[in-house]
């Protein structure tokens, strides 16, 4: 089923072109990953898609409205509170099985401005993962984790997808065999 679509996108930043009659269907049940060189328009277009800047050139499906969750390089969390209450005011369940599974179980009641980066980025992806959304777009979602943390993250990416989920990253990390490849080229 075709989420939305990307038909003909042209984006330029600073007299810099990075889209020039770009175009791409995005399908549920389906993992796009976009890569290429620092610069090269990843972000960007995770922005476009998401509709952080504005873009005439995408268009959603009625199944697809209200359906897009965006985690930036930003994690979205207040600095000076715990976990449990970021939680809390995000109106998200902190269930033990998310936290268990990467390692912040006991980490709930901590301010997360004394999280390291890593337990910082596992916060934000258990955020995502409780979320609800049919459609992720993740930007270096595996950025700071260890090795079993990506282990686990691309197994929740194969439940999400196969509960109907559809998922793009931007990705410098080993790439994911089962992606659909969006190559961006150095502009």
């Amino acid at each position: 089923m075709n989420l939305f679509k990307i038909q003909n996108l042209d984006y330029e930043i600073d007299g810099r072109q990075l889209f020039n009659d770009f175009s791409k269907n995005i399908d549920a049940t389906k993992i796009y990953e976009v890569r290429g060189p620092n610069g090269s328009g990843k972000s960007t277009l995770l922005k476009i898609i998401s509709g952080l800047i504005a873009s005439k050139s995408v268009d959603f499906s009625e199944e697809a409205q209200d359906e897009v969750l965006y985690l930036g390089h930003k994690n979205g969390f207040v600095e000076e509170i715990s976990l449990r209450e970021n939680f809390k005011i995000l109106g998200l369940s902190t269930t033990d099985e998310l936290f268990r599974k990467f390692g912040l179980l006991k980490l709930k009641n901590q301010k997360y401005f004394n999280l390291s980066f890593g337990e910082k980025r596992k916060a934000a992806l258990i955020r995502v993962i409780n979320s609800n959304r049919k459609i992720w777009i993740l930007d270096e979602p595996f950025a700071g984790l260890d090795a079993k943390s990506i282990s686990i993250l691309k197994e929740i990416f194969t439940g999400h997808l196969s509960n109907g989920g559809c998922i793009v990253i931007a990705n410098h990390q080993e790439p994911i065999e089962q992606s659909e490849k969006i190559i961006l080229e150095d502009q």
